[in-house]
């Protein structure tokens, strides 16, 4: 018998806003519903749309102007649509780091020699924001903000087609990597891997940004396989 996953309401409000945006064929530049409407579509409250709409923000789904509204940023005209049944999950971690290495490792290469200055700087708050919400406790808030660092590694990358092949297996491996085996500190090890990447992107240096992606996939890799369900 499978593990049953907890999923978070708020996790589960932006796979329907998802859901919605495909079916109404919404494209880049678009305006969701107001706030108000999507909260009573919904059932839910401000604080969890609140939340939802976060996290499709860090996928680069949305973008939430202040006073204007919510508008569809990606479209996502490559959008690849994948499904699993997880009957073992740390085989399931141990296979999706297989193809994040592949995909994440290509995108580390070209952000060394695309990232602009506004890329590095977008990096750079992001590790800013993880440290200070660890030291103040918010769990969540961090998570998301390691999710904001690596989205915005892909963005840097500058390449359309692997960016939307990375966020079409994100979307699918969300839930495992945000919180595997019901856990949301096991990956905090490999934070020094994510400063030592983001100073060789500085440099322009292809190796040491290998090298310290590589340190980085082995931590988290290592703290899959000590992990006992």
């Amino acid at each position: 018998m499978k593990t049953v996953k907890k999923k978070r309401l708020s996790e589960m409000v932006a796979d329907e806003i998802k859901q919605y945006i495909k079916k109404e064929n919404l494209t880049s530049g678009d305006r969701l519903p107001a706030t108000t409407e999507l909260m009573n579509a919904l059932g839910i409250g401000r604080s969890t749309l609140r939340e939802a709409l976060q996290l499709l923000e860090s996928q680069d789904i949305l973008e939430v102007l202040n006073g204007k509204g919510t508008f569809i940023k990606d479209a996502k005209p490559f959008y690849i649509r994948t499904a699993f049944d997880v009957e073992n999950e740390k085989k399931f971690l141990l296979d999706a780091l297989d193809v994040r290495m592949a995909l994440e490792g290509k995108a580390v290469d070209l952000a060394v020699h695309k990232a602009t200055e506004k890329d590095i700087t977008i990096m750079q708050q992001h590790l800013t924001d993880y440290v200070r919400y660890i030291e103040e406790g918010k769990r969540e808030q961090a998570n998301r903000a390691d999710a904001g660092f690596h989205q915005a590694l892909y963005d840097a990358a500058n390449n359309q087609l692997l960016t939307s092949i990375i966020d079409s297996v994100w979307d699918t491996f969300h839930q495992f990597w945000n919180e595997p085996f019901g856990q949301d500190d096991i990956f905090d090890q490999s934070y020094p891997f994510h400063v030592a990447l983001l100073e060789a992107i500085k440099q322009r240096n292809t190796v040491a940004a290998a090298d310290s992606f590589q340190k980085m996939m082995d931590s988290v890799k290592t703290s899959i396989e000590k992990y006992r369900e």
